[in-house]
């Protein structure tokens, strides 16, 4: 069954949903709070996230934005808060749609299998590779690679920034987000330093073939890889 990550602390809320959601083919991994769920994301596998706005540990809007810098999982927001904008910041810091409680069970399912079959994980199958300018990256070895096979290996912080960006092409990703991605065990980058690992990002690009102006500055937000192919296999 395809494996759905559900954030949400009402508790009877979260039965019934998990009830629908076994009909519909899914198995769901439910939990109460935004630092759980975090921890839960380290499993592989998610076909989906379900996040609710308000947890008891972190605001949902928060927690997306933490989510997003870590995965591209198709991420629904199910919530009871109408806000206009709380629907707008959801939608701009990531979440791929937006329900309002109550809602009908089988709506949410047919959006969940639409953003699943957009995003190429019906089946949970984990990608070994992602494009990356021309090339590859290669999520085993944490090493860029290019057409031709020249192999090159990457810092932990700079293979993180390089696999959000290319699991999110040609989405804009702010400077807190990388920033929340890369950090890891170590003390988070500045803004500044962001931009000077970037900017060297693209002299690497640059040193085993591949399309440095791909990797894009998008003034005032952040920045985003560029797409012009799927996945490939390095030659």
């Amino acid at each position: 069954m395809k494996k759905l990550l559900l954030i949400e602390d009402d508790d009877t809320f979260s039965v019934l949903l998990a009830a629908y959601f076994r009909t519909a083919g899914y198995t769901t991994v439910r939990v109460a709070s935004a630092g759980d769920g975090l921890h839960h994301l380290s499993t592989s596998g998610w076909v989906g996230i379900i996040v609710d706005l308000t947890l008891p540990d972190e605001d949902g809007l928060v927690l997306i934005r933490m989510l997003r810098a870590r995965t591209a999982v198709p991420i629904i927001v199910v919530t009871g808060r109408h806000s206009r904008e709380d629907r707008l910041a959801a939608l701009e810091i990531g979440a791929d749609d937006f329900i309002l409680k109550p809602f009908e069970p089988q709506e949410l399912v047919l959006r969940l299998n639409n953003l699943a079959r957009r995003s190429g994980r019906q089946d949970g199958a984990d990608r070994t590779h992602l494009a990356v300018a021309g090339g590859v990256l290669d999520l085993a070895g944490h090493a860029l690679v290019s057409p031709s096979g020249t192999t090159l290996e990457l810092a932990a912080k700079d293979y993180r920034l390089l696999r959000l960006l290319a699991s999110n092409p040609n989405r804009v990703i702010t400077r807190a987000q990388i920033i929340d991605a890369i950090a890891g065990s170590e003390p988070p980058d500045s803004e500044r330093a962001i931009d000077i690992r970037i900017s060297r990002l693209r002299k690497k690009f640059a040193t085993i073939g591949l399309r440095s102006d791909d990797l894009r500055t998008v003034y005032g937000s952040g920045y985003k890889l560029a797409s012009r192919e799927g996945i490939v296999s390095p030659n």
